[in-house]
């Protein structure tokens, strides 16, 4: 009797501690390092990460590129879901492959070069199987 009671609790506190850990978030570095200490099939946040093209480009209204700017991606203006962050190359370019959808472009607020006019959120939607670019002009303060 004591041992059936031992091995259904061991496999009560099993099956609790499998469903806490893959219904209740952590971060996603814990989950993916706990995944692979103990092979659990634990479900990831993808985040807005899919096969849709997005690119942004930043130009300066004398027509020169914006680099290495932080561009932001959401389906609202707030923290970027994972996939949602880019970074604008030598050409202004920042790429992202995300989900079809209706997005908002917005910049952080923090590392936004300090000269330059930060722009209000830009709405975009995006498609699969279409090249889906916005060209976004930006101004010096």
């Amino acid at each position: 009797m004591k041992k059936t009671t031992l091995i259904l609790t061991v496999i009560i506190c099993l099956v609790a501690g499998y469903a806490l850990g893959n219904f209740f978030p952590l971060n996603i570095f814990a989950r993916s390092q706990l995944s692979s200490q103990f092979n659990l099939p634990i479900l990831e946040d993808k985040g807005i990460q899919g096969d849709a093209r997005l690119e942004v480009i930043l130009k300066m209204d004398d027509g020169r590129p914006l680099n290495n700017v932080e561009v932001d991606v959401a389906e609202e203006p707030g923290p970027p879901p994972i996939g949602g962050v880019a970074i604008s190359d030598d050409n202004g370019l920042a790429v992202f492959d995300i989900k079809s959808g209706n997005y908002f472009i917005f910049f952080n607020d923090n590392n936004f070069p300090k000269n330059v006019k930060n722009p209000e959120a830009q709405a975009v939607e995006v498609k699969a199987g279409e090249v889906n670019q916005k060209i976004i002009i930006l101004t010096i303060q």
